[in-house]
């Protein structure tokens, strides 16, 4: 089992992380989410992408609490985890049990076999976006690198 920095470290760059995006739904953040996948790696189609995510949504929320979500799914074609770090300019209704709405998507796609590494990566996502700090800087990032910086060196990610 890795620890959650290096988890964390393989699955985002900052390539796949997009500050102040517009998106006025659901469906469109998650478009957004497979947009930015597709575009990292064109092995990748963003069509099969949304629909894998949007399958998972219906299933139930994936959002957590304090405005984030966290959209994922296991996608045929995809040959290892991926994550994509999204900050919103419009709050979106992703169904939270606390009644807010989405403005920070963490999704994630992993391969179609990668049950036990799928349920890994998102339990250190969520936990590491659980931070009040984290979101924080999150929210007040000025551009990818910094972002990038704050989220892999932070003094959450290996607490325990």
């Amino acid at each position: 089992m890795k620890n959650r920095s290096t988890l964390i470290r393989e699955v985002l760059s900052p390539q796949r992380i997009r500050l102040n995006q517009q998106a006025s739904s659901k469906k469109k953040a998650l478009e957004l989410c497979a947009g930015v996948f597709a575009e990292s790696d064109s092995e990748l189609n963003q069509d099969v992408i949304l629909e894998a995510l949007s399958a998972r949504e219906k299933l139930g929320s994936t959002a957590l609490e304090h405005g984030v979500a966290l959209p994922h799914c296991r996608i045929s074609g995809c040959t290892r985890p991926l994550c994509a770090l999204i900050t919103l300019t419009e709050d979106v209704d992703f169904d939270a049990r606390d009644q807010h709405l989405s403005n920070m998507l963490c999704a994630l796609i992993v391969p179609e076999d990668a049950l036990d590494e799928h349920l890994e990566i998102l339990a250190a996502l969520a936990e590491l976006l659980s931070a009040p700090d984290i979101r924080q800087s999150i929210r007040s990032a000025h551009n990818n690198n910094e972002l990038y910086l704050k989220i892999t060196e932070s003094k959450y990610i290996d607490k325990n």
